[in-house]
């Protein structure tokens, strides 16, 4: 399995060079529709048989659920901080 470590420094790097190719991007949920778009962008091209394709676009999306519920249950639990590390696993079934 593939460990994913999300630290605030990729996600602000992440963030910095969607600003650079469209300034709007500075909304963050611009730039999460434009991750997306990535993301749907990948799985087309990725010369993954199309049977599977869907398949795969369900486990990212349930993990995109995974990665926003800890996020989201981390930050109602504690006061404001700073963002932390955010863990996850994946691996295409």
């Amino acid at each position: 399995m593939t460990e994913i470590v999300l630290k605030p420094e990729l996600i602000k790097g992440l963030q910095e060079v969607l600003v650079k190719h469209d300034p709007a991007n500075e909304d963050p949920i611009l730039a999460a529709q434009y991750l997306s778009a990535v993301v749907g962008s990948i799985v087309s091209t990725s010369g993954i048989p199309k049977a599977d394709q869907g398949d795969i676009l369900k486990q990212l999306l349930d993990f995109i659920q995974y990665v926003y519920d800890q996020q989201s249950q981390a930050n109602e639990s504690s006061p404001p901080q700073p963002a932390t590390d955010a863990f996850g696993k994946w691996t295409p079934k």
